[in-house]
This record gives C-alpha cells, structure tokens and sequence, in this order.
C-alpha cells in the first residue's frame, strides 16, 4: 500500500505555488536547474521568522519575552492592534513539559475606548524530556488563532494582523446581529 506524505496546509500552498510558476515559465521556454528551483521555493517561504534559541531556563520567563518580542518587533502588529499576555499555566506528560500563554489583542478607537471584541491567540511551549541534556533540542513554539484549527510553528509562520482583525470582525458582527434579532 503506498500512502502519501502527509504535508501541512502551507507546505502544500507553496508547492502548488510554485509548480505553477514553473510551468509557466516551462511554457514560455524558460526551464530551470534543481538550484533554481530550490531558490524559487525558498523565495516563497522564508527560513525562520522567530529564532526561539533564546528560549533558556525559566521557560515562563524567556516564552514572555520572546512572544513579546515576536508581536512588537517580527510581526509589528502592536502598529494595528493592543495587546495583552497572560500565563495560563503548565502541564506535562511522560514526554514533554508544556507552557501555555494566551495573547488577546483589541483595537480601542475613540469611541470605544474598551473595545467590544477581541482576538485571542494562543501560545505553546513543549520542552521534551526525551533527550540527553547534551543533545537536547530548543523548545518548539507554537500558537493557534481563536476559531482555528491548526497550529502554526513560531520559527516559520508570521502572525497577520489580518488574521486577528477577521477575528475582531466576525464577532462585531455577531454582535450586530444578536442586536437586530432583540433577544436582551
């Protein structure tokens, strides 16, 4: 039985991206080398984004900083939108030790200085114990979007303000509607 690889929505939106480019250049009689079509893939999805090497003992503490430094200076969101970060807590298993952090950003305007909706995206740190100390990897972050589903790694997905403005959105309309229907 022969089953395909399993690719994440974003791996599989690159490829198609590029395959079509390059079969359109195939057929304007333009071909490339494997090395061009590396630096074409490469061109549609960054390296790293977020570094988490700084991700050292207390995890807490350094997850803070570096989600927080994620939002002001790699991302830039706090330009469109304020923000607040909470420490959930911790949990582990046989495995791995993991922090949870919740970021809720709001958009205050002048007239609503206490804005009616949010967007919540959540953070996760897994520290795995698995691992000799000498040879033991950087914890891996990841966070996911209210009302998404899938988790996006730190070290390669940027945060769009877009996102979490569609969020804002879709609740100001909730909101709007429960209004027009009267039921408080």
């Amino acid at each position: 039985m022969n089953l395909p690889e399993i690719k994440p929505y974003e791996e599989q939106a690159i490829d198609t991206v590029v395959s079509v480019i390059n079969r359109a250049k195939e057929l304007l009689g333009i071909r490339q080398t494997l090395k061009q079509l590396a630096k074409t893939r490469e061109h549609f999805s960054p390296r790293a984004i977020v570094h988490t090497t700084n991700l050292k003992c207390p995890l807490v503490k350094s997850g803070e900083e570096l989600i927080r430094h994620a939002i002001e200076k790699d991302w830039k969101i706090t330009e469109i939108l304020m923000y607040t970060l909470i420490y959930i807590g911790g949990s582990q298993d046989e495995c791995s030790q993991y922090y949870y952090f919740e970021v809720i950003f709001s958009q205050p305007s002048l007239a609503y200085p206490i804005p009616q909706s949010t967007a919540s995206v959540f953070f996760r740190i897994e520290d795995k114990h698995v691992e000799a100390a000498e040879n033991k990897p950087a914890p891996v972050m990841t966070f996911r979007v209210e009302g998404h589903r899938l988790d996006h790694d730190i070290r390669h997905t940027i945060l769009p303000a877009d996102w979490l403005l569609g969020v804002i959105k879709m609740k100001a309309n909730l909101f709007e509607r429960i209004e027009h229907l009267q039921l408080f």
